[in-house]
């Protein structure tokens, strides 16, 4: 394959490159169109970790994180602190890099042709484009494999190693020189920099050693030769990964996201091999029957490709196997015709490399939850592409003796028919199909972005209520991410609790009010965002004397309706609360630390003794976004046979101590 027939090709590599780029930053603010929990956790949890200055291999929060993503997110956070830019910047910079990376190891392996067209597509991709622009360490782990591949492959040749036109022989030197050593040992350096980022990365060492059997068994000689380089590729990666193997095992609690997602894996070890089969066939029919199942990252079992990707893609399948399997057909001939047989050529072993990296990169979804899963998948990611471009490279080849204008137009007419289509599909499903879906607009908090933007263009609006279900502090994360105003937003969840001051409210997600609705009066000048819709609340609860808590709080009605079994209490904020201070912590929390509220309401029904018939605790207010003179109101429900009175108050969950009230009681009593 004659490198003369691109004589831009530095140009198209760099033009594709910055496409790559530009895609990955339009419109980043919009698409997704909000903020997802993991986002929020991986950067506003985990990586600030790294700003406080707890560094660490590993990190044990939500199911367990490898640092490498997490600090180098640190000084994105640093730089422009948990704004888009913060939190997103540094998945668009990897995901950009991983399309030159492609270009270079798929030229290495199969020639210039492939290399632009994988690239190409890869910079196009649906699936790309969703990891490149969102926070999440799994867009760490392509460059590091490409990088890591491209040097294995450098010291495979050694100094006078290179891809011969024309018939693609491996050419390489004698001995395993200066130059090939250093390569194996970079190769290494970054193999073990991928175990310090996602879990799917310990599978990759595997792909090279297997690798490795492969030429011993067909490609000897070289084997031979380079066999120290591969001696020092393994150890110096085991080395390199004992810090994270030693925290690893010191607390393997940590680990708890592996163990959740090897379901397949566990009922196959009790005999059950139907999840470990359905999840084969699943992930296999990723690429043109059923994709990824979830809302988060796809458009639900949208597969990888069209009719014509799938077709170039599965074509790029079976020619790789098909070489990767000529060395095996060509020794079992020699052996039984009881003749020499030649060693195997560059395009065997580069077809074998190829099949060997995309089986073990999609293997983790055959024995995790869900199949076919694009994260799970990551590390097959830039093999996917190299895959799909193959069947060009292959032709162009088997042309070559043929050459002429109208085969060579023919080819990149061909090439570029199959970008258009591949670009054109997943282009549309990525920008517009998917952020516009109900399912996705919830998961990442549309209407909260949409409300943010509302407000920092009406500065006048300052002191306004949101409903949540306050699931954690994740809403309001990422509101104050897109706030660029001075309003101080409230929040409650609209099914227990109503904000009676300030009495401008947005309401309406995740659903309508479900307590007190007829309290709600829309605010007609004033548009909806998203599910949200502007609401000016009516007071019409009866004050009575407030008693006070030591920590801020006043109760000024308390009203308890026997028939309906319901406790109504209307809260006062007298003063700055007094409450612990906010720490935020993953979800789920670290194994040992405590993640729940550090206020709450208790509510007792009691009967003429004073014993205990029924509770209700909760509190549905989110008391640190309160400020002194609001109001709420929220309902407890209380139901038994022979209650006689009430007693409510408020403590600590943590510690169960119990706020005192001003004149020292711990609970208020009514009957």
């Amino acid at each position: 394959m004659s490198r003369t027939r691109f004589p831009y090709e530095r140009l198209l590599i760099l033009l594709i490159t910055l496409l790559a780029f530009g895609l990955r930053v339009w419109r980043l603010d919009g698409v997704p169109p909000g903020w997802r929990d993991d986002e929020l956790i991986n950067s506003q949890v985990i990586s600030q970790h790294v700003l406080d200055g707890d560094w660490a291999v590993y990190f044990p929060d939500a199911s367990g994180h490898e640092a490498l993503y997490h600090t180098l997110n640190a000084a994105m956070l640093a730089l422009f602190g948990p704004t888009v830019w913060g939190i997103r910047f540094l998945s668009v910079l990897l995901g950009t890099l991983t399309v030159p990376l492609t270009y270079l190891l798929g030229r290495k392996l199969f020639g210039s042709l492939v290399g632009l067209v994988a690239a190409a597509a890869l910079a196009l991709s649906f699936w790309s484009l969703m990891y490149s622009r969102i926070g999440l360490r799994h867009v760490l782990m392509p460059p590091l494999v490409l990088a890591a591949f491209y040097f294995f492959w450098r010291g495979l040749e050694g100094e006078e190693g290179r891809l011969e036109t024309g018939d693609w022989r491996l050419v390489q030197s004698s001995r395993l020189d200066q130059s090939g050593l250093w390569n194996f040992l970079v190769s290494a350096l970054l193999l073990a920099l991928g175990m310090y980022t996602y879990f799917a990365a310990r599978g990759v060492p595997a792909i090279l050693v297997a690798f490795m059997g492969y030429l011993a068994l067909f490609a000897w000689s070289l084997f031979r030769r380079r066999w120290w380089g591969f001696v020092a590729l393994v150890v110096v990666t085991a080395v390199l990964s004992l810090p994270l193997i030693l925290t690893l095992q010191q607390q393997p609690e940590s680990e708890a996201r592996v163990a959740e997602l090897a379901v397949p894996l566990v009922e196959a070890r009790t005999g059950n091999f139907a999840p470990l089969l359905a999840n084969v066939t699943i992930t296999l029919g990723m690429f043109h029957a059923t994709g990824d199942g979830e809302w988060l990252y796809n458009i639900p079992d949208r597969p990888l490709f069209g009719v014509v990707g799938a077709v170039f893609f599965w074509g790029g399948v079976v020619i790789a196997a098909w070489y990767a399997l000529l060395p095996a057909a060509g020794s079992l001939r020699a052996l039984l015709r009881r003749t020499p047989w030649s060693e195997a050529a560059h395009i065997h072993l580069a077809s074998a490399f190829l099949l060997l990296w995309w089986l073990a990169g999609i293997a983790p979804a055959f024995v995790s939850v869900p199949p076919a899963s694009l994260g799970h998948t990551i590390v097959a990611q830039p093999a996917v592409f190299i895959l799909l471009a193959l069947p060009l490279g292959i032709l162009d080849r088997r042309l070559a003796p043929y050459r002429s204008r109208l085969t060579a137009t023919s080819l990149q007419l061909t090439a570029l028919f199959l970008l258009l289509t591949l670009g054109w599909r997943d282009g549309q499903d990525y920008f517009v199909n998917w952020p516009e879906r109900g399912m996705v607009r919830f998961l990442y908090r549309a209407d909260i972005h949409e409300a943010a933007a509302y407000l920092n263009a009406h500065p006048d609006v300052r002191d306004v209520g949101l409903t949540s279900l306050l699931a954690g502090p994740w809403d309001q994360l990422a509101l104050n991410n897109d706030l660029r105003t001075a309003v101080a937003p409230r929040w409650y969840n609209p099914d227990r609790a109503l904000l009676l001051q300030p009495a401008l409210v947005l309401a309406g997600m995740p659903h309508n009010p479900a307590f007190l609705p007829e309290a709600y009066t829309p605010v007609d000048e004033r548009p909806s965002l998203g599910a949200y819709q502007f609401y000016e609340i009516s007071d019409d609860f009866p004050t009575g004397e407030a008693v006070c808590f030591v920590n801020g709080l006043c109760v000024e009605t308390a009203v308890y309706d026997p028939a309906a079994g319901r406790l109504t209490l209307v809260w006062r904020v007298n003063e700055p609360l007094d409450l612990p201070p906010r720490r935020l912590i993953s979800n789920p929390p670290p194994p040992g630390v405590y993640a729940g509220p550090r206020l709450n309401v208790f509510a007792h029904l009691l009967d003429d003794a004073g014993n205990l018939l029924a509770g209700d605790d909760g509190l549905w207010v989110d008391v640190y976004s309160l400020q002194p003179g609001d109001r709420f109101a929220q309902y407890h429900q209380l139901s038994g046979p022979g209650g006689t009175a009430v007693s409510f108050g408020l403590y600590d969950p943590m510690t169960g101590a119990r706020i005192l009230t001003v004149d020292g009681r711990e609970s208020v009593e009514i009957r």
